[in-house]
């Protein structure tokens, strides 16, 4: 056994404490635990690699949607900036914000801060997936008339039907960001949330998306 392969190296690295859920789960076995570990780290990769289809697809097809909308109320500019104080600017005084517009306002100041132009595609673009979550969440139910045609193929038109989804894929998605353990997660299932949104927004897209993914090949791993 190299060096680095070693369970000495393994706890110095990446933690006793943490390593104990996986020497669990092995019984007590080190050489499957480091394995599990391993496979943990390319589940939680792969994954991340379908998520960032995924979440730029998602974003899109909202933007869009939201966009549509703006025009139809004849408003001028873009609905990001939320001159109308619908999204929670300003609501609890001038610079003063409830969600989901705290995160717009945290996007313009990184913006800001590195120096790019104000645009509304740089500001979208620095927007964290829980912004898009709250966007179809029952919080923005106002919203969902305008938006629900973003998921033109979507079996209904109930907004669980992508909430409850996306909601899952989010607490995953913090889950992998952390690096917290994942097998002890159903993967397959989170998978299935994944593809069937992006089927619903259109299914070439989930076909785009499962294609490409070794998120299928890595789940014959049997741990």
């Amino acid at each position: 056994m190299t060096r680095t392969s070693s369970w000495a190296f393994y706890e110095r690295h990446f933690a006793r404490a943490r390593l104990q859920h996986y020497l669990t789960r092995t019984g007590g076995d080190q050489v499957a635990a480091m394995e599990l570990y391993r496979w943990n780290a390319a589940i939680s990769g792969a994954f991340w690699q379908s998520l960032a289809y995924f979440e730029v697809a998602f974003r899109n097809a909202l933007d869009a949607r939201m966009s549509e909308r703006h025009v139809v109320l004849g408003r001028s500019g873009h609905w990001v900036f939320d001159d109308a104080r619908e999204l929670g600017r300003d609501a609890n005084g001038p610079g003063k914000h409830r969600q989901p517009y705290k995160d717009i306002a945290e996007s313009i100041g990184r913006v800001k801060r590195n120096r790019k132009p104000l645009s509304a595609a740089q500001i979208i673009s620095e927007l964290p997936f829980g912004f898009w979550h709250q966007m179809v969440s029952r919080r923005q139910m106002f919203l969902w008339p305008d938006i629900a045609g973003a998921f033109a193929y979507a079996p209904n038109r109930d907004q669980a039907t992508i909430q409850d989804p996306v909601k899952r894929l989010r607490e995953f998605r913090n889950r992998i960001g952390h690096q917290h353990r994942v097998w002890s997660e159903d993967i397959q299932a989170r998978y299935d949330d994944l593809l069937s949104v992006a089927g619903y927004i259109d299914p070439d897209l989930e076909k785009f998306i499962n294609e490409r993914s070794p998120v299928p090949g890595l789940l014959t791993w049997q741990i």
